[in-house]
């Protein structure tokens, strides 16, 4: 890969210290967003029938908020890559592949992440909002339910980190900046930290957990919302660099 020029990188936009190199669309960001956008019309509410009672409707409204919820999921991974290629803008081969390979899961992994998130609307509000997907669920079912959706999260996590680091890669061509050397650095580990949460919860489903604590499964995915902020605090605290 040839040096950028500083030339162009003056002519560049910033936000928030990074240069956004890749705004124009690539093709394979313009079928990355396509994919993301099939995804999304997978998770829609009712996809085989239209409701023709009021009731249907009603019994159907119950799953908007895990439809809301998956579509959060999903929409996190997208901005992910998103303000990826809007900073670096990278065509080389890997960025293709990864590209596919990311495509590839999220459309894989789809509906288990909307069955994940159904099932935990269910636990969390006592059965009062949203859809059993099975009547007939084991706990050992729901274990089952919890190993593949942390693979799956694990396996993006993976991908998203290596667009990290294949960015890093190539910081001279690029001309990275610290701030940009930083936000490589810790989106990184704000990933590992999310595919380390879905591995030990892994763990315990299949091998610690039993009928009476599989949701703790579930809910330890809760700590990242105390885990991912700690890591931009902290990243930005001894980096001397602002957290995003």
């Amino acid at each position: 890969m040839d040096m950028l020029s500083s030339k162009f990188l003056d002519s560049c936009r910033r936000d928030k210290g990074r240069v956004l190199r890749g705004e124009n669309m690539t093709r394979i960001e313009t079928f990355v967003d396509a994919a993301f956008a099939f995804a999304f019309t997978m998770l829609v509410i009712s996809i085989d029938n239209i409701p023709d009672t009021t009731n249907e409707l009603l019994a159907l409204s119950q799953d908007i908020p895990a439809f809301i919820l998956s579509c959060a999921v999903v929409g996190s991974i997208w901005v992910a890559h998103s303000t990826w290629s809007r900073t670096f803008g990278l065509q080389d081969g890997v960025t293709i592949v990864l590209s596919l390979a990311l495509v590839v899961l999220v459309l894989i992994f789809v509906y288990p992440i909307k069955l994940m998130i159904q099932v935990s609307v269910m636990y969390l509000s006592n059965g009062r909002i949203g859809m059993q997907p099975s009547e007939n669920m084991e706990w050992t079912d729901a274990a089952n339910l919890f190993a593949y959706f942390g693979l799956g999260l694990i396996s993006l996590s993976v991908i998203l980190i290596a667009f990290y680091q294949n960015a890093l890669r190539y910081k001279v061509e690029l001309g990275l900046n610290e701030i940009e050397l930083y936000f490589c650095r810790r989106s990184s580990f704000v990933w590992l930290v999310v595919a380390m949460t879905a591995a030990l919860s892994c763990i315990l489903a299949k091998f610690f957990l039993t009928e009476e604590n599989i949701s703790t499964a579930g809910l330890l995915y809760n700590s990242l919302v105390l885990t991912i902020p700690a890591v931009n605090y902290i990243g930005a605290k001894y980096s001397n660099s602002p957290a995003f």
